[in-house]
C-alpha cells in the first residue's frame, strides 16, 4: 500500500512539483491548505502517515507544526535558504526533517528517509546535504542559531566539507593534496558528485536546540577514518595545502568535538549561555 502524505501549504506550483516527484516514487499525495489540515487535527482523524509543510505559506503553516508532532506525524519542513526563523520554529516544534529550497528528487527522497544510527534520534531536526553549494548555504543558514555565527559557519563548513569529499566521495588525503597542488580539486569533486553512483549519496546534519546550547551532528556514508592526527595543528603539515579543517573547527567553535562510529559521525556543541543572558 502506498504511503499517504499530506502536502500542506498554499503554493499550487510547489504542490505540483512535489506530486511530480513523489507520485512516481510510490507516494499517495493529498494537497491541503492550512485551514483544512487544521480541521483534520481538530477532529483527530488523520488518514495520513507523514506530512510535508511549506514554511513559506502565508496562512499560518508553522502554527501546525506542534499539533502535527503531538499527533505523532513525521513532518518534513520546506524552508527558504535564508529563513532562519522557520528553521528555529521548526526545531522548537520538534520537526524531524528539513529540506532547503530549491531541491531535486534525490534530495526530497533523502529528507523523507532519515538514516539510522543516531541521526534520526527523537530530538533534533535533520538536513540532508550533498554538494559544495549545499555545504556553503546550509552552514550559513544554521550558524545563525548561535552566537559568533561567522565562526560557527566556518567550523561547520569545514566538517561538512569533510563529510562530502572524504566521507561520501572517498577522496583521500594524499589525492586531495595532489589535486589542490595542480588546481584541479574543485573540478574533480564536481565530477565525482555527478557520477551516477554518488547522485543519491547524502550526508546529514542534525541540529538540536537546547536552552543553553546548540548541538550539531554530522554523519556521512563513507568508510570512516581515524581523526586523531587531525585534531590539532601539526607543524609537520604546515606546508600542506589542506588537512587543517578539523583543528580549525575545534579552535573556532567546537573545542569538545567528538567523533563517533569510526569517524563517520562527528558532534560539536556551541554554548550559548552568555549570549542568552545578555539578550535577557
Amino acid at each position: 500500500m502506498a504511503c499517504r502524505i499530506w502536502l500542506v501549504g498554499d503554493d499550487p506550483r510547489l504542490a505540483e512539483l512535489l506530486e511530480s516527484l513523489l507520485v512516481p516514487a510510490g507516494y499517495d499525495c493529498q494537497r491541503l491548505g492550512t485551514a483544512e489540515a487544521g480541521g483534520y487535527l481538530a477532529t483527530g482523524w488523520l488518514p495520513v502517515e507523514r506530512v510535508i509543510v511549506d514554511a513559506c505559506s502565508r496562512t499560518g503553516s508553522l502554527d501546525l507544526l506542534t499539533p502535527f508532532k503531538e499527533a505523532g506525524l513525521p513532518v518534513t519542513l520546506l524552508v527558504e535558504a535564508e529563513d532562519l526563523l522557520a528553521v528555529e520554529t521548526g526545531l522548537h516544534a520538534g520537526v524531524s526533517g528539513f529540506l532547503v529550497k530549491p531541491f531535486d528528487a534525490k534530495a526530497l527522497e533523502a529528507a523523507l528517509a532519515l538514516p539510522s544510527g543516531g541521526v534520526d534520534a527523537p530530538s533534533g531536526g535533520c538536513f540532508p546535504f550533498r554538494t559544495l553549494e549545499d555545504v556553503t548555504g546550509l552552514s550559513q543558514l544554521v550558524a545563525g542559531l548561535c552566537p559568533e555565527a561567522e565562526m560557527v559557519q566556518i567550523a561547520l563548513s569545514e566538517l561538512m566539507l569533510n563529510a562530502v569529499e572524504h566521507g561520501n566521495l572517498g577522496l583521500g588525503f594524499e589525492r586531495k593534496g595532489r589535486l589542490m597542488t595542480t588546481g584541479a580539486w574543485r573540478n574533480e569533486v564536481e565530477r565525482l558528485l555527478d557520477a551516477p553512483e554518488n547522485l543519491a549519496r547524502f550526508a546529514y546534519l542534525r541540529i538540536e536546540c537546547r536552552p543553553r546550547e546548540v548541538r550539531f551532528l554530522i554523519r556521512d556514508q563513507g568508510d570512516g577514518f581515524d581523526p586523531t592526527p587531525y585534531l590539532n595543528l601539526n607543524p609537520a603539515r604546515s606546508v600542506e595545502p589542506h588537512g587543517r579543517g578539523i583543528a580549525i573547527a575545534r579552535m573556532l567553535a567546537f573545542p569538545d568535538l567528538v567523533f563517533l562510529d569510526g569517524g563517520r559521525c562527528v558532534e560539536g556543541v556551541v554554548r550559548r549561555l552568555a549570549w542568552l543572558d545578555m539578550a535577557a
